[in-house]
């Protein structure tokens, strides 16, 4: 893909944590239900006996500047490629071979199952990869069946696809019972994917220094997943579930007060380390709680402090 540059070294933020540290199963099993994608892409290939190519993919996709967490889950695998995306600042990990995702990455999951509703799109990935072991692409039979579980993973066929395969019959979804979060790891991954720690600041005459300080964290999703944001509530013991603003589809785990954040999210995290560059931005989070609780935030210095450490959070994050 002439869009992927392979790397060796960059010279791209680093979090705290020692990256000879192994990851956690769980916690890669979390990332993956936040970020990670099972695709299968078909081609033409007039040299194969279908005429079709078939590639199965397991891939994890992150910004930029977080390369060296990349570098450290194909360590924990032992399998794949890590790129930089030319086009967009994104890295990518990506599993193609068949043996690795038959003999390495398909047994984690089944180990360490996703809980998201990925877990269906896994099931019919594994299904495929267990079709093109015994060969089943070398037919136009065998791609009928490959193409009867693709048509119901992430987004369906193509246009190119459909009218190539007409009779294609979409394998219904296995329903993904929720069975609660499993591990603490697996939060922890899934916060370094989907997880936002936010400070906002709101003009309001009520304070002194003219501004209101809030803090809040928060996890999005899609409305399919709601048992799962559900279940921070409890797992949490704190925050509320509110409709995306910007996305129909969407849904947000939210926590705005301060005391839940001072007393549950942040000893959490504490506890169990996030992995990524969000590291840096959780650090960032506490410090300004840690203001707040010292009611620097209703001074000027205070506030001033405020605006300097959130202007480097999240996207104002410089890479160096």
């Amino acid at each position: 893909n002439s869009n992927l540059l392979f790397i060796k070294k960059q010279n791209y933020i680093s979090t705290i944590t020692e990256s000879s540290v192994k990851l956690q199963p769980y916690w890669v099993t979390g990332l993956s239900d936040g970020e990670g994608s099972f695709s299968v892409r078909f081609t033409k290939n007039s040299q194969r006996k279908s005429g079709w190519r078939v590639l199965p993919i397991f891939a994890i996709e992150l910004h930029v500047r977080d390369l060296k967490l990349l570098e450290r889950i194909q360590a924990f695998f032992c399998v794949g490629t890590v790129a930089v995306r030319k086009t967009r600042k994104a890295a990518v990990y990506t599993v193609q071979s068949f043996n690795d995702l038959t003999n390495i990455i398909i047994p984690h999951f089944d180990k360490y199952p996703l809980i998201s509703q990925k877990q269906a799109d896994f099931l019919f990935f594994k299904s495929i990869v267990s079709l093109l072991n015994k060969k089943e692409q070398s037919t136009l039979e065998g791609i009928q069946k490959i193409l009867n579980y693709r048509a119901s993973m992430n987004l369906g066929l193509s246009v190119l696809l459909k009218k190539a395969f007409p009779n294609t019959i979409a394998v219904p979804r296995p329903s993904v019972n929720f069975k609660g979060i499993p591990d603490p790891n697996w939060l922890t991954g899934f916060i370094d994917g989907k997880g936002c720690f936010h400070i906002g600041l709101k003009k309001s005459s009520l304070y002194a220094v003219g501004y209101q300080v809030k803090i809040s964290f928060s996890v999005s999703q899609h409305t399919r997943d709601e048992f799962l944001l559900s279940e921070l509530i409890t797992y949490l013991d704190c925050g509320a579930i509110e409709k995306a603003s910007r996305k129909p589809n969407g849904l947000v785990y939210i926590v705005y007060k301060y005391s839940k954040i001072s007393d549950n999210i942040i000893p959490f995290f504490d506890k169990h380390p996030l992995q990524g560059t969000k590291f840096l931005d959780y650090k960032d989070f506490c410090k300004i709680a840690d203001l707040m609780g010292e009611k620097s935030h209703l001074t000027v210095e205070g506030l001033n402090e405020i605006r300097l450490i959130r202007s480097g959070m999240n996207n104002g994050r410089i890479n160096n």
